[in-house]
C-alpha cells in the first residue's frame, strides 16, 4: 500500500512538471536615483512641497519594497556627493556611507563626484565600500580604466550586466585641472563597445548614464544592446520611463521591445524610481512598468536602525559647527535660477565681494555657476553660507594691465550667459552686449587706465581656464593662489562687517 502510494505521487509530480503551464517569466525589480547631492536631511522643497526627502525615509522605502519583492537590484546615476554641508564637511565620506547603508548596489560618476578631485574619490569609495561603475574614464595616455566599466549582478536567477558612463558634456564641468590625469573616450562609443562585449552572457543589460536627458536618448536609439538606461546629470522627472526606438543601424538585441527604456527620477532624492520587469527565459521582456515614488514621512519607521544613528550622528556633529550665527543681511539677496545667466544679482556682488575683500584686490569676477543658491534677510548662519558657496574653490589673483582687463570686460560683454554669466565685485561700467563693449568702466572710483595694473580675483575653477577662464585671464603678469576657499572668504566678510550692506544696486549696467 506504501510503496503503491509513493508511485501515485511521482506520477503526480510528473504531470504537474510536464503537462500543467508553467510561468516562465521572471519578475525583477530595480529601484533608482540620481543628483542626491548630498541632501541626507529633509527639506522644503518648491515644487514638491514642505518636509521632503531624507535619506532615512528613502531607506525605509526602499525597505519596504525589499520586503514585498525579496530580491531588488538598487543603482544610482551619479552625483550623490555635492550640494550641502554634509558634502563640504566630510568630503563624500557621509554621503557614500549612508548610501552603503540603504544597499545600494552601484553608482557612476556624476562630474560632482570629483569636485575634490580624484584621489579624494578613490579614498572615499575604498573606506566606504560603495560600488563606482565608469567605462568611459581612462588613466591619461592608457587604455587602463580608472574605475571598473562594469559588474554582473544576480537577482531572481538573472544576470544583470550594470555598465556605467558620464557624459560628454558632464565631463566638461569637471574641473580641468582635475580632468588632467585621466581621459574620457566619447560615452556613446565606450557604452556600446562596453554592451556589446557582456551582452552574450547576460540576461539584462543597464546603463547607469551621467549625461542629461537628451544625450541619454541618443545612446539608447544608437545601442540596440541596452535594455534599461538610468540616467542623471539634467535632474529630469520621468514619471514613467520613456521607450525610445532603436535605429536600424543600432544592432539587434531582440530584447521584445524594439527599443531601450530611458528612466531618470529627478533630484535631491524626492522621488525613487521603481521599474518592474517580467523577463522570459529566452531574455526577452514581456512586460514592463515605471513610476515616480515620492519619498515621504510615512516610510521614516522602516528604516534600520543603524543607518538612523548613522545620519544623527552625522547631523549632530554638523550642527555644532553650522548653526553659529556670522552676521546678518538686512534684505534678501537673490539669486534665481532663472537669471543667474542673464542678470548681475545680489547674491553674486556678496559672494565676489567676500572674495575681493579676502584677497586684496581690486576687483573680483566669478561664474554664476558657482554660487548655488540665494540667502535670505535676517541672521546668517554658517551652515547657510556652506549650502550658497559650497564647493572647495579658492580665491585666485591675477596681476593684469589695464589693457587686458579692458579686453577680459569685453569679452564678458560679448560672452554674458555664454557659457555662463559673471558677478563682480569693484568695478562699475555698463555692458553693452550689442556691441560687445565695456564702457565707463571705473575701478576705485578712477577711470580704467590701459597703462595701470590691477589685481583681478576668480575662482580657482576659472583660473584653472574653465567658464572660459582661459579668455578671460589670457595674458596675466602674475598668478597668486591664496589657498582661501570661497566659502571662507564670504564668511570673513560677514563676520567682519556684521551686518551686510545692500547689495540690490549692481555694479554694471547690462545694454542690449
Amino acid at each position: 500500500m506504501k510503496n503503491n502510494f509513493k508511485a501515485a505521487a511521482m506520477l503526480l509530480a510528473f504531470v504537474t512538471l510536464f503537462f500543467l503551464p508553467v510561468d516562465a517569466a521572471t519578475r525583477l525589480t530595480i529601484l533608482h536615483t540620481n543628483d542626491t547631492h548630498s541632501r541626507m536631511l529633509p527639506f522644503d522643497s518648491k515644487q514638491h512641497g514642505p518636509d521632503c526627502g531624507g535619506i532615512v525615509r528613502r531607506s525605509g522605502l526602499i525597505e519596504h519594497i525589499r520586503s514585498q519583492e525579496g530580491e531588488i537590484l538598487l543603482l544610482d546615476a551619479g552625483d550623490i556627493l555635492q550640494g550641502t554641508p554634509f558634502y563640504s564637511t566630510f568630503k563624500g565620506e557621509a554621503c557614500y556611507r549612508t548610501a552603503k547603508a540603504c544597499g545600494y548596489d552601484a553608482t557612476t560618476l556624476g562630474n560632482h563626484e570629483l569636485d575634490n578631485d580624484l584621489g579624494n574619490l578613490q579614498a572615499r569609495l575604498a573606506e566606504t565600500g560603495m560600488r563606482l561603475l565608469c567605462c568611459n574614464v581612462f588613466f591619461a595616455g592608457t587604455r587602463r580604466p580608472v574605475f571598473a566599466p562594469y559588474h554582473v549582478f544576480v537577482r531572481n536567477g538573472l544576470k544583470i550586466g550594470v555598465i556605467g558612463s558620464i557624459g560628454n558634456e558632464a565631463w566638461e564641468d569637471i574641473d580641468r585641472k582635475i580632468r588632467a590625469p585621466m581621459a574620457l573616450q566619447d560615452q556613446t562609443e565606450a557604452v556600446r563597445i562596453t554592451a556589446r562585449r557582456i551582452r552574450p552572457y547576460v540576461d539584462l543589460v543597464i546603463l547607469l548614464s551621467h549625461a542629461g536627458i537628451e544625450f541619454d536618448e541618443q545612446i539608447a536609439a544608437a545601442v540596440a544592446e541596452i535594455d534599461l538606461l538610468i540616467g542623471g546629470h539634467t535632474h529630469v522627472e520621468l514619471n514613467q520611463p520613456k521607450l525610445v526606438a532603436n535605429k536600424a543601424e543600432a544592432g539587434t538585441c531582440n530584447n521584445g521591445l524594439n527599443g531601450t527604456l530611458v528612466a531618470q527620477a529627478g533630484e535631491w532624492g524626492h522621488f525613487v524610481g521603481r521599474i518592474d520587469l517580467l523577463i522570459e527565459d529566452d531574455r526577452r521582456i514581456a512586460s514592463w512598468s515605471g513610476s515616480l515614488i515620492k519619498v515621504s514621512p510615512q516610510f521614516e519607521h522602516l528604516a534600520p536602525a543603524g543607518l538612523v544613528k548613522m545620519v544623527s550622528d552625522y547631523d549632530q556633529t554638523l550642527q555644532k559647527i553650522m548653526n553659529e550665527v556670522l552676521g546678518q543681511a538686512p534684505a534678501d539677496l537673490n539669486f534665481p535660477k532663472d537669471e543667474r545667466k542673464k542678470a548681475l544679482l545680489p547674491m553674486g556682488s556678496f559672494i565676489a565681494a567676500g572674495m575681493r575683500d579676502a584677497a586684496g584686490s581690486d576687483i573680483c569676477i566669478v561664474n554664476s555657476g558657482a554660487i548655488r543658491t540665494d540667502l535670505k534677510a535676517g541672521e546668517l548662519t554658517r551652515g547657510e553660507i556652506y549650502e550658497a558657496v559650497p564647493y572647495d574653490n579658492t580665491v585666485v589673483t591675477f596681476t593684469m594691465s589695464g589693457a587686458a582687463v579692458q579686453k577680459m570686460l569685453d569679452f564678458v560683454a560679448a560672452n554674458f550667459g555664454d557659457p555662463d554669466g559673471y558677478q563682480f565685485a569693484g568695478v562699475t561700467g555698463v555692458l553693452d552686449r550689442k556691441n560687445g563693449r565695456a564702457e565707463n568702466i571705473m575701478i576705485g572710483g578712477e577711470p580704467l587706465s590701459p597703462a595701470r595694473t590691477y589685481r583681478v580675483s576668480t575662482s580657482s575653477f576659472m583660473a584653472n581656464g574653465n567658464i572660459a577662464g582661459d579668455k578671460l585671464f589670457a595674458d596675466p603678469q602674475k598668478i597668486e593662489d591664496s589657498g582661501v576657499f570661497m566659502r571662507d572668504a564670504v564668511e570673513g566678510l560677514l563676520k567682519k562687517l556684521g551686518t551686510l550692506p545692500d547689495y540690490r544696486e549692481q555694479p554694471f549696467k547690462l545694454q542690449g
